[in-house]
């Protein structure tokens, strides 16, 4: 008997399918955005010149620039041209990076944006917003900062690198398992988060190995709205791979794709239900494993070492991933933190 639950639905309209970024001339008409700036990576620029045809007319400018970290500079460079155009609202086309900057943006200013998304983070459907890193970080969690539509147009992922592909993916990975056991998870949640699972899990490969095959990259990206689509409160794995990619400057996605087995099997005893609905969705008899070789069968690194990591760091990833208040069904103590990123740094198969 399912028992009683609080489920809430954030207020983003969204448009998928292929061809959807077509539909953008109408999406600003629905919005009353008007005059509008572009906001786009340095490597996305020409894309971007592409993307916006439809509202060419409405658009007062360009404005590339991103960074992992989502730097002051980005953010205040973002302001500064919204002010100077006079926008009344923005574009943002791209994956992580530019539409984290996006968010912050429009929690500052109250601005409707469009995010077009062309990878599988899931950043856009998340309220929590930060610029800057460690010491330095600023940031909130409201409403405001999520894009007044969202366009999922798996076409406009076709060029994406396999290699990147993989690590987005697992990025999105990471969301729907920590959305299973999440101390705040619920039926409906379940329900989306095992079926990106499952999804995910049977398209990886498949556009790993053909990137221009159009279906999977249509199931991958779906997959990665449903496991974006909810955000549990922070466990183990968002707080290692959040932290230990901003104060140590490692790729953010292949981060969380390393995390994820080794926090997955952390939890395994304290979250059987979760670790059965991983294991059908994957067809494997242990979840932990069945992430960690499916990191291998996508050529991503299992270990942190591999990323830039060094041994001596080991001491501050503790410290710093103990400051964050984590919410789990398993306890976590700084011996089980320094157990868990030692696995993880190493690369192994997961010991738990």
């Amino acid at each position: 008997m399912i028992s009683t639950f609080t489920y809430r639905s954030d207020p983003v309209r969204i448009v998928f399918g292929a061809g959807a970024a077509a539909t953008l001339r109408a999406e600003a008409d629905l919005h009353k955005i008007s005059r509008l700036l572009v906001l786009s990576s340095p490597s996305r620029a020409d894309v971007a010149q592409k993307i916006i045809a439809p509202v060419a007319d409405r658009c007062q400018g360009f404005c590339h620039t991103a960074g992992q970290t989502m730097p002051r500079d980005a953010f205040e460079r973002i302001l500064s041209e919204i002010k100077r155009v006079n926008a009344d609202g923005f574009i943002v086309i791209g994956g992580g990076s530019p539409i984290g900057l996006a968010k912050a943006a429009a929690a500052t200013t109250g601005l409707p944006y469009i995010a077009i998304v062309t990878t599988y983070s899931g950043s856009e459907m998340a309220a929590r917003w930060y610029i800057s890193v460690a010491e330095e970080r600023i940031g909130g969690d409201t409403a405001a900062a999520l894009p007044a539509t969202a366009i999922y147009d798996p076409e406009l992922t076709l060029d994406l690198p396999p290699a990147v592909s993989a690590a987005s993916g697992m990025n999105a990975m990471a969301h729907a398992v920590e959305s299973l056991y999440g101390i705040d998870t619920n039926p409906v949640v379940q329900t989306m988060a095992e079926e990106a699972v499952r999804l995910l899990g049977a398209n990886l490969p498949r556009l790993f190995d053909n990137p221009r095959d159009l279906a999977a990259r249509t199931e991958v990206l779906y997959a990665a709205w449903l496991a974006g689509n909810f955000r549990a409160a922070v466990g183990l794995e968002h707080a290692i791979a959040q932290r230990l990619r901003q104060w140590f400057n490692l790729d953010h996605a292949r981060t969380h794709a390393i995390a994820t087995p080794y926090a997955v099997g952390f939890n395994a005893p304290a979250a059987p239900e979760a670790m059965r609905r991983i294991e059908r969705a994957l067809g494997v008899k242990s979840a932990a494993r069945g992430l960690y070789d499916l990191n291998i069968r996508l050529g991503l690194p299992t270990g942190l070492k591999d990323l830039g990591l060094k041994e001596r760091d080991i001491d501050k990833a503790v410290e710093v991933v103990s400051a964050v208040k984590i919410a789990h069904p398993r306890p976590v103590s700084t011996a089980d933190l320094r157990e868990v990123i030692g696995q993880a740094f190493a690369g192994a198969p997961p010991r738990f």
